[in-house]
């Protein structure tokens, strides 16, 4: 009797709390307000104590992150991640990722509808390249065909050859006409130069000019060239004798040793006009001239018709 009084007493004055930590099998005994009156609790401390503690137990038993999965959740983990994953695809495919983060999940209608349109673009694709052969094969026809009109007989090539054919003919003989013509002009211009010039005579160094005038420069003199016009100033020695004589057969006619006239003038013979010219000053010229260049028939001391032979120096000009 005394022990049950006792708990009776104890359960009135006391009212046990139990309130569970996170950690199994804890419990926190606080005591109740000073105020508070016996409310007829007939249940026991003890009781009490063990019911809270079943409950604290029950409450705080292991979670179900700390356990290992089973396969039927594996299995379903695993379906998860690879629906997120097509849903990442597919948002790519469409033109980027949207706002949201989460994969978008296609259904059957937008399955449907990205299956025909990757069909309609690769049918597009094979469309374009399937153009392209068939340009490069047309262009590679077309040019077999030009190829066989050309090399045929009486086709375009044959008529291109024909075409250069006559126009390297024409271009020959244009050639041959203009070496002709070039030519004759050579031709033209050595007697030219032979009538106002002179031929050389390399062997004997000797100048033929016109009217049969030769003469042979014995020193070339370094002072200015004779003109026409221009008042000159020679000295010379005449000998005359026959066409072809020798030196010692040659008659000495005349000399002087300053003797001036203008070349052009006529005022000595022809064969002086035309052999004085191109001399320079300090130079001295042996001249030959024949009688239709100097005195003709006309009998100056050695013969009639004779060859004259002078012997001249050109000392100045002005």
């Amino acid at each position: 009797l005394l022990g049950r009084a006792s708990r009776q007493l104890t359960s009135s004055l006391f009212r046990v709390h139990v309130t569970t930590d996170k950690t199994p099998k804890s419990y926190k005994v606080s005591m109740p307000d000073s105020k508070a009156k016996h409310d007829g609790i007939t249940t026991s401390a003890d009781s009490l104590i063990k019911k809270n503690s079943t409950a604290a137990l029950v409450s705080t038993s292991p979670s179900d992150s700390s356990r290992p999965k089973n396969r039927k959740e594996l299995r379903a983990e695993r379906k998860n991640l690879k629906k997120k994953a097509e849903g990442a695809i597919s948002s790519s495919s469409d033109g980027g990722t949207s706002a949201d983060s989460t994969p978008k999940i296609l259904n059957v209608e937008e399955k449907k509808a990205l299956r025909k349109k990757h069909k309609k673009l690769e049918s597009k694709e094979q469309r374009l390249l399937l153009i392209k052969e068939q340009r490069v094969e047309k262009k590679i026809r077309k040019q077999k065909r030009l190829r066989i009109e050309m090399n045929a007989p009486g086709g375009v090539k044959a008529a291109q050859r024909k075409k250069l054919k006559s126009k390297q003919n024409k271009a020959s003989s244009e050639g041959e006409t203009q070496d002709k013509r070039n030519n004759d002009q050579d031709s033209a211009m050595n007697v030219f130069n032979g009538i106002f010039n002179g031929t050389h005579d390399e062997t004997t160094g000797a100048t033929t000019l016109r009217m049969g005038v030769v003469y042979k420069d014995v020193v070339v003199g370094k002072g200015i060239v004779a003109e026409d016009r221009r008042l000159v100033t020679v000295s010379y020695k005449l000998k005359g004798g026959k066409v072809g004589a020798a030196p010692r057969d040659r008659k000495s006619i005349d000399s002087s040793k300053n003797f001036s006239f203008r070349v052009g003038e006529g005022e000595v013979i022809k064969g002086w006009e035309i052999g004085i010219l191109g001399m320079q000053v300090g130079g001295t010229r042996q001249l030959i001239v024949p009688p239709k260049a100097g005195y003709g028939s006309q009998d100056i001391g050695a013969g009639s018709g004779a060859t004259l032979y002078f012997d001249i120096t050109l000392l100045s000009m002005r």
